[in-house]
Order: structure tokens, then C-alpha cells, then sequence
């Protein structure tokens, strides 16, 4: 493409109104081309992307001054947020793309709040890919200019409470949509617990005065409660019913909490049990093929949201003692359910390390039972390593039998899979031993055997 030469020019013509008629003539008739100002526009701003390399030079806060207003114009004004694959969302796309790789240097601190308010409405109002892209923006802001937005960090924190609030329902009907089209897959059921309660409207209103509330538009699925149907091929589902953008957002909130510390008596009490409760619901009990990508997603946000509850559990111990039997219920049926995603099982694992490591370890003990399901009995004996295992267990069992039963619970740690069982043993059976040792005088001689 060729190179910008006159970015304040370039700017205006992106958002000229004119550049939404373009005519062809042909044989003495006018055709209106809807799609040609977007493709226009598109074509525009991939050219503002490739020459993106200015906004690490002097000229930085000329670019800034020239784009900004462009992009923020075609974000609220001249598009709209979209759930199929189209031109229009392709240009969003790279708007939001254009933002996200902008330097956090103090040229950019001016334009820092609009930016946050920006990137807050497309999170809450347009589909998972620019609101993953928004998620990413709004963590980098918040940790780089930390006096300037923290006003804004309550209406993030909003948004993850709607999300979490909306997640046993999303769960619900992203798998039985996906029945419904697929007749084949019929006989699975979405288990999930109860809907609670919504917090306050303190905390999860519009703010009304500045415009900057978290209200979604109407038909695309927002936080007013509309429910779009979920995305198949070729469509996107809304980022209020996203796995991803579940799976981005714990990070976040873990980062603001250590930032701002008086957030968490204000917001902890209502985000808890829809933390909880989102990791309790099993998914459908039969994944079929078409469904094993939204199932991983699934695991994933709820593995996530587990290491965000571990984080608490350190730092804030006594909000999560009332949930600690649900939570380490939680924990078994995560493992049990776990897909074969190395990723995945690992933070599951680091995650259960930082719960033996606790006073709610107790809560594990009574479900060895269910660790040692005949569905893991197939364990066939395994290396040098799984030798030196048996051996430790048997001296801290203090038994003469061989404790073949309890590498049925390694397996369930790592699961079947051949790269987890390659990547996560060493961890699955360090794990293992430090289980047995705090339960060593508990286990039955069947459990043993």
C-alpha cells in the first residue's frame, strides 16, 4: 500500500459523509453501492495500520491528534457492532486493532480517558473478537496510567459482574442451541446451579451522567437481558456471552484488586458466589464433535475463574471459607471434566497446589471416592517414575498392599491424553504424594487397594 502522506487529510476523508454514496455509472443508470463507503473505509484504515510504525516516532502526537476523533467516529457513529463475519466488521476489527498496539508513553496520556471509555463500549456492546481486543486495551491502560483512569475501574468491574451473573444461562444456551441444530446430539443436558441474584444497581446500573454506563443497545445481546442466539460457522457471539472474554477477564480484576485494595470490601461479597457458581455447573454430559470447541472454552473460563478464586483464597481467605465444601466440589468435577489441554490442566493444577496448600484442603478429603471412579481403573502400570511413586505412597500409607488405586487419581489429574501425560506428571504425582500425605491416616483399605 502506498504511504500516508497527509495524516490530518486522511483522517478527514475517512469520516467525510460523502464517502458513504459512491455511484457507478453504467449505460445512463445510477446504482447505489451500500457496501463501497465500507470498503472504502477498510481499505483506509488497514493503510493507517501498516504505516502504524509512526506512533513510535516525534510524530506520534500529531498521528494521535489526526485519528483519534476518525476512529472514535467510526466505532459510535459511522458502524455498528456486528455478530456475522462482514466488511463492516472487519473495519471495526482493525480500528480496535489500530488502538490495542498504540504506545502507553505520556503522549498518549490526554487521550487516555476517551480511549478507556471507548474500549469499555465496544467490550460491552460489540462481539467477542473486538471485545477480547478491548479487554486487552483496558488492562494495559489501567496498569500504565494508573491516577488518570481510576475512576473508570468500577464500570470494568460492572461488566465482569454482569457476565458472570449471565454465565450459567450463556452455558445453557450455547449448548442447547447447538442441540437444537444438531438433532444427533440430542440427550445432552447442561447442568447448572440456580441463577443468583443481581447485585445491587449501585453496581451494576447506568451511570446516566456521563454516558458512560455499561446499558447494552438494543439486538446485540447486552447486559439489558437480550439474548442472541449463539454463534455457529461464519457468526460471533455477543462479548456479554463469550467464554473468551470470561476466560480474559479474571486477570484483570486480580490486577485491579492488588491496585486498588478497597475495591475488593465493595465487590468481593456480590462477585464471590457468581464466581462460585460458574464454576460449579458441569457442562453437557455428552460432547459431541461440533460442540468439543465451545466444551474446551468452557473449561478454560472455568479453570481461569478457579485461579482467580486461589488468588483470593490467599490474599482474602475469609470470603471464601462459607463457599469452601462448593468449591472443592468444584475442583473434582473440574478435573473429572477437564478436557486433554495441556494449558488447561496445568493452571487447574497450579490451582489445586494453592488449595492443598490451605485450610480448605479439608474439603477435598471426602471426595477421594469420587477421585477413584471405576471410569479411571484402567490405569495400566507405568514407568520408572510411577515405581518411585508407589513405593512413596505405600511408606506414608504405611501399607504392605501396593497403592496401584491411587495412580487412578493421577490419571484423573492428567488425564488421558498423551502430551498431558508426557507435560504434567512430575507435577500430577507431586500433587498426589502431598494428598496422601495430609489424608494418609483417613484412607480406607479399599480406598488403598
Amino acid at each position: 500500500m502506498a504511504p500516508i502522506l497527509n495524516y490530518e487529510q486522511h483522517a478527514q476523508r475517512l469520516i467525510e459523509p460523502d464517502l458513504q454514496k459512491r455511484w457507478i455509472i453504467d449505460g445512463g443508470f445510477c446504482y447505489c453501492l451500500p457496501c463501497a463507503a465500507l470498503q472504502v473505509r477498510l481499505q483506509m484504515v488497514m493503510e493507517v495500520r501498516d504505516s502504524l510504525e509512526i506512533a513510535h516516532t516525534s510524530e506520534y502526537l500529531n498521528f494521535l491528534r489526526c485519528y483519534f476523533r476518525a476512529f472514535s467516529v467510526i466505532l459510535t457513529q459511522l458502524t455498528s457492532p456486528q455478530t456475522t463475519e462482514s466488511v463492516e466488521h472487519k473495519l471495526r476489527y482493525v480500528v480496535v486493532e489500530i488502538l490495542n498496539r498504540l504506545p502507553h508513553s505520556e503522549v498518549l496520556r490526554p487521550f487516555v480517558q476517551d480511549l478507556l471509555k471507548l474500549s469499555l463500549a465496544v467490550l460491552t456492546n460489540d462481539n467477542e473478537d473486538n471485545g477480547f481486543i478491548s479487554v486487552r486495551i483496558i488492562f494495559d491502560l489501567l496498569r500504565n496510567f494508573r491516577p488518570t483512569v481510576e475512576a473508570e475501574v468500577q464500570p470494568f468491574l460492572d461488566f465482569v459482574l454482569s457476565i458472570y451473573h449471565n454465565f450459567p444461562a450463556t452455558v445453557a444456551h450455547i449448548f442447547n442451541s447447538n442441540n437444537n441444530a444438531n438433532p444427533s446430539s440430542s440427550g445432552s443436558s447442561v447442568t447448572s446451579p440456580s441463577p443468583l441474584p443481581l447485585p445491587p444497581s449501585h453496581l451494576l446500573g447506568s451511570r446516566g451522567d456521563d454516558g458512560g454506563g455499561l446499558d447494552a443497545p438494543s439486538g446485540n445481546g447486552g447486559i439489558g437481558g437480550v439474548v442472541v442466539p449463539y454463534a455457529g460457522a461464519g457468526q460471533l457471539n455477543p462479548s456479554t456471552r463469550s467464554f473468551k472474554i470470561v476466560t480474559e477477564s479474571p486477570l484483570t480484576v486480580m490486577f485491579l484488586f492488588q491496585l486498588y485494595p478497597k475495591l475488593v470490601q465493595t465487590n468481593v461479597p456480590y462477585l464471590l458466589p457468581l464466581l462460585v457458581s460458574a464454576i460449579a455447573i458441569t457442562g453437557p454430559e455428552k460432547v459431541s464433535n461440533n460442540q468439543k470447541p465451545q466444551f474446551v472454552e468452557l473449561k478454560g473460563a472455568q479453570v481461569k475463574t478457579l485461579s482467580f478464586l486461589t488468588y483470593l483464597l490467599k490474599t482474602h481467605a475469609d470470603y471464601i471459607r462459607p463457599h469452601e465444601e462448593n468449591i472443592c466440589k468444584s475442583i473434582v468435577n473440574l478435573l473429572v471434566t477437564c478436557p486433554d489441554s495441556v494449558s488447561i490442566r496445568k493452571e487447574m493444577l497450579i490451582a489445586l497446589k494453592h488449595v492443598l496448600s490451605s485450610d480448605i484442603r479439608r474439603g477435598l478429603f471426602p471426595l477421594i471416592d469420587t477421585l477413584l471412579d471405576e471410569r479411571y481403573q484402567h490405569v495400566k502400570h507405568g514407568g520408572e517414575l510411577e515405581i518411585v511413586v508407589i513405593f512413596f505412597l505405600k511408606y506414608c500409607c504405611k501399607k504392605i498392599i501396593l497403592t496401584i488405586s491411587l495412580l487412578c487419581i493421577a490419571r484423573v489429574l492428567i488425564g488421558t491424553g498423551r502430551v498431558c501425560i508426557e507435560t504434567l506428571r512430575p507435577l500430577a504425582y507431586s500433587l498426589l504424594a502431598e494428598m496422601v500425605h495430609y489424608v494418609r491416616g483417613e484412607l480406607s483399605l479399599a480406598q488403598v487397594c
